[in-house]
């Protein structure tokens, strides 16, 4: 097949794998709780009760973090994408038909599902079989575009509620964009050439095998899959704790809580760059020292929080923590690719978002550790500082162009 049509039919690849992912970020994880809000302003459920949606929505989202990597050897990238998408649209029709909180509880399970099979593991795979040599940085535009979903949904949701006749309305909304992203992705992805028929760029073997050699208790085994899946996990219970806790922890250093919601937006919008940012450069340097390097910003920022009684010092959190967890992030991605391949590194990322989902205690143990100290500072400091040795494991890996494929 010509050069020309194998570069185009990438580059449809990489435009519906970033869309999606900006479709589900912004509607799940970043809005629900938009609609939520006048769901249960409407209905009068609890606020534990409303708390129990995102609880569904994260375990599931968890629980079924392997479901690409059984899906996409089966049916392809392709139609793992497709299903996601009507998942997430039939999630999004029980949501506008709900009356009683459990029928949500499902609809958020079904969001997280959903956010399984469109989200970080199939956009890789996808990016990674397509552009080969120059997946790095089609990787970090990938998930940049992804993480701008995050800053672009709640204003969107908001609007829709406010204007356009309610929270039903908004849920039957996204049921029409969500078929209308299926149609996109079965229309502009395909899968990409077989190993012996190079992609648009050269093939990813330049740096590790394109088959299923590894298998998943060959990756489980090795040491680089533990540094990666530490990385992950700590960078995940960091953006976590973060998101949860700086506002009030900013409000006891003396700050407001506009404020604090100013530094968060920013430091979020830095991690998006970065994110672009860190796809270009891991496809120059050994991606284990970009991770390395994003930890330690990760750390910084962790610290500077902590401590940051000054406007000085609360800026320069948004800057490093922004860089640190974009880069790191994206190291991860493009280290597992890197190290074992196109689907044994799918598997890999998508085992260790199973992992992640011990990230979401993060919040409580830093609400214990105020209880009973009166403040956030130790939580931040700490889980700052055990970011440290992981960095360290990470610059000494061995590179990502020396590693074998198992036996």
């Amino acid at each position: 097949m010509p050069s020309a049509i194998l570069a185009r039919r990438a580059m449809l690849v990489l435009i519906a794998a970033s869309t999606i992912l900006f479709f589900g970020q912004g509607t799940t994880f970043s809005s629900m709780g938009i609609a939520l809000f006048a769901m249960v302003a409407e209905f009068h459920w609890s606020e534990a009760g409303a708390g129990g949606a995102f609880l569904a929505l994260g375990l599931i989202c968890a629980a079924t973090s392997l479901a690409p990597m059984l899906l996409i050897p089966r049916i392809g990238g392709r139609w793992t994408m497709v299903a996601g998408a009507l998942i997430l649209a039939a999630g999004f029709l029980l949501a506008a038909a709900t009356e009683k909180l459990p029928t949500f509880y499902v609809a958020a399970g079904l969001f997280g599902l959903a956010f399984s099979l469109v989200a970080n593991a199939t956009g890789t795979y996808l990016v990674a079989t397509w552009f080969g040599a120059r997946s790095p940085r089609m990787i970090g535009i990938y998930l940049m575009v992804g993480s701008l979903g995050g800053a672009v949904g709640p204003p969107v949701a908001s609007a829709l509620i406010a204007t356009g006749g309610g929270w039903r309305f908004y849920w039957l909304a996204m049921v029409g964009a969500a078929l209308a992203f299926a149609a996109m992705c079965a229309g502009f992805i395909r899968e990409a050439p077989s190993a012996e028929v190079p992609g648009p760029a050269g093939g990813l073997s330049d740096h590790a095998p394109r088959t299923t050699e590894w298998g998943f208790r060959g990756f489980l085994r090795t040491p680089q899959f533990a540094v990666a899946a530490l990385a992950m996990v700590a960078t995940q219970a960091c953006v976590i704790m973060v998101s949860s806790v700086a506002a009030p922890h900013m409000v006891q250093l003396g700050w407001s809580e506009g404020f604090a919601a100013d530094l968060l937006g920013l430091q979020g919008l830095v991690g998006t760059a970065a994110t672009g940012v860190a796809g270009w450069l891991t496809e120059r340097r050994d991606p284990k020292l970009a991770l390395a390097a994003g930890l330690l910003a990760e750390a910084l920022g962790m610290l500077l929080l902590a401590y940051a009684h000054g406007l000085l010092i609360s800026y320069a959190f948004v800057v490093a923590f922004g860089i640190g967890w974009g880069v790191a992030s994206l190291a991860v991605t493009v280290l597992l690719i890197r190290y074992f391949g196109d689907i044994a590194g799918t598997a890999a990322l998508s085992t260790i978002w199973l992992f992640a989902g011990a990230s979401t205690a993060s919040p409580y143990v830093a609400g214990k550790i105020d209880d009973l100290t009166g403040s956030f500072v130790p939580a931040l400091t700490g889980l700052g500082l055990a970011l440290l040795p992981i960095a360290f494991l990470a610059f000494a890996m061995n590179s990502a162009r020396r590693i074998r494929t198992a036996a």
